[in-house]
């Protein structure tokens, strides 16, 4: 099929003489008439630098193909192979890997219902990991507008035709004794937390998770407050939870458990934690307390 990769590639080093490109096909993708000999290109306007039917009838204007290749050092030089090729979607949103998940994000339309969608792909298999539908609307397309990753790990967004910017974000805390009570996703977080700034405030052991973050308005004293956590290997009696408290340090927090997991955790399982929001001392709630921020990290 016809075939033109003008899209940003993705490049990671896997640092043991293995590099992945992962790149998007988007032959379709803006105007023709940007090629003729008179057009001029810097005017800034859907008319001159989108087709209309590429506006109007999405991604089954595209030609499809999203592909990894790997270029692997050998004893007599490199050599390169395709690793995986998906030729059933079509993205022009600039897909972004995470090498913290191993997942590559794209947003990309159904050709079939006409919805357009998030995709997570593994980085590893190319299959699809997860859909989150958008809408159908024409104007939904992101006619190959760059998505872009928040800096607190948990947002990505994507500008779309309408002039709307969307955002995609995972609700890793949650209160389940409570579960019309939806915790505001702008007061979360999640950072990497490394081990010498846990260690340099009182945390033992090395971080086995991100930091995660959040702010409770109103909420009852002794409340359970849950977060899903991934990336956890090994045994689940080793693992131990510590809470940024007022002052600071890492407390070790002593009554908090995992929610229904086996003995021995996969990284490629989600696990939830539970505690409650007056364990720890250092954040205890008031009976009239208004407002309490929970920072988290497991250590072994």
């Amino acid at each position: 099929m016809p075939v033109s990769v003008e899209n940003s590639a993705i490049v990671y080093d896997h640092g043991n003489g293995r590099v992945s490109t992962i790149v998007c096909n988007w032959f379709g993708a803006g105007s023709p008439n940007l090629a003729k000999p008179d057009s001029d290109s810097s005017i800034q306007s859907y008319e001159n630098i989108y087709d209309r039917n590429w506006l109007l009838k999405g991604n089954c204007m595209i030609m499809p193909g999203v592909e990894r290749v790997d270029t692997i050092r050998t004893a007599d030089g490199w050599t390169m192979k395709s690793i995986w090729c998906r030729d059933d979607l079509s993205d022009t949103s600039m897909m972004k890997l995470s090498t913290a998940t191993g997942y590559i994000y794209g947003f990309v339309q159904d050709v079939d219902s006409g919805m357009w969608q998030y995709i997570v792909l593994d980085f590893d298999t190319g299959k699809t990991v997860l859909t989150v539908d958008v809408a159908s609307l024409y104007g939904y397309n992101n006619m190959a507008i760059g998505m872009y990753a928040g800096r607190d790990g948990n947002k990505l967004y994507c500008p779309t035709g309408y002039k709307e910017l969307l955002r995609l974000q995972d609700r890793f805390v949650f209160l389940p004794e409570m579960p019309y009570r939806k915790v505001d996703l702008d007061k979360t977080s999640r950072r990497v937390l490394s081990a010498a700034e846990f260690q340099a405030a009182g945390g033992a052991g090395t971080p086995a998770s991100w930091l995660h973050t959040a702010t409770l308005d109103n909420l009852h004293p002794a409340t359970t407050v849950s977060f899903r956590i991934n990336g956890l290997t090994g045994n689940a009696a080793d693992y131990k939870l510590f809470a940024l408290g007022t002052d600071g340090r890492y407390h070790e927090v002593s009554d908090w458990h995992f929610d229904d997991a086996p003995a021995r955790l996969s990284a490629k399982k989600v696990y939830t934690i539970c505690l409650t929001a007056q364990d720890g001392g250092s954040f205890d709630l008031s009976p009239d307390a208004k407002k309490v921020t929970l920072s988290v990290v497991l250590a072994r």
